[in-house]
């Protein structure tokens, strides 16, 4: 994508773990986040969800944490590969944690998942809007939410905070063209974005799944720009105070 045609038609749609986390967790990234792409807007915020397979024993979260305290390594925890989201989201539930789990790396979300409901992994942190429908269906089991109040589609799930644990955060996702695109071309397009977040039909999906639109004035190239800047600054020295050779 970082070199792609700047025309307009090939965009990238993303999470916050390829422009935060992936280049201080990664070695030799081939891009840089701040310069090779052009930034058109955030599309949707949501929470990180604390999820085991069905069968887990712990009845929550504070019972869930201390077996991980007590089994250590014993215990596999699925991430969607190294830099994303969800690795993020479970580097900074074992900091605040203070566990250290076996991670078990995955390409993409929907593997570690499958693995996840399947029983092969004992637990997993992901956006809420990935794992929402499982949860309802009660094919997998959640143990909290990283926000200060509950989720209106997961009423019954707590909060991280409600057993005493530091745990926020809101994984978030944005657009972007590649770096060289012209201004003309990403006004249009972050015109056309902010006008589909406006969509009634698509407000409603989105809390319906966990996740929530951007403000307006979150919804603009220039103060997207500032919000990627703001969350690199913020995250880079976490993510190299943890365990950054977690795979």
């Amino acid at each position: 994508m970082a070199t792609a045609s700047a025309d307009g038609y090939t965009l990238l749609v993303v999470s916050m773990g390829s422009h935060v986390a992936a280049p201080v967790l990664t070695p030799n990234v081939k891009y840089d986040p701040e310069r090779d792409f052009e930034p058109i807007g955030l599309t949707a915020h949501a929470l990180a969800v604390i999820v085991a397979r069905k069968d887990f024993l712990a009845k929550d979260l504070r019972e869930f944490m201390d077996y991980l305290k007590e089994h250590g390594d014993g215990v596999k925890q699925a991430h969607a590969g190294i830099g994303s989201a969800s690795h993020m989201a479970c580097l900074l539930f074992a900091s605040a944690a203070k566990v250290r789990p076996s991670l078990v790396a995955y390409r993409g979300t929907g593997l570690a998942l499958n693995d996840l409901i399947g029983g092969h992994v004992d637990f997993f942190c992901e956006q809420a809007v990935s794992v929402t429908p499982q949860i309802v269906t009660g094919t997998i089991k959640a143990y909290a939410v990283s926000t200060s109040e509950r989720l209106a589609p997961l009423p019954n799930v707590p909060t991280a905070k409600e057993a005493g644990v530091n745990y926020q955060m809101s994984i978030w996702t944005g657009m972007f063209a590649p770096r060289g695109t012209p201004t003309d071309i990403i006004d249009k397009l972050a015109a056309a974005l902010d006008q589909a977040l406006d969509d009634p039909g698509i407000q409603t999906r989105l809390a319906d799944l966990g996740g929530s639109p951007p403000t307006k004035d979150e919804r603009t190239p220039a103060s997207f720009d500032s919000f990627v800047k703001a969350e690199i600054a913020r995250w880079s020295p976490i993510l190299k105070a943890v365990n950054l050779d977690a795979k």
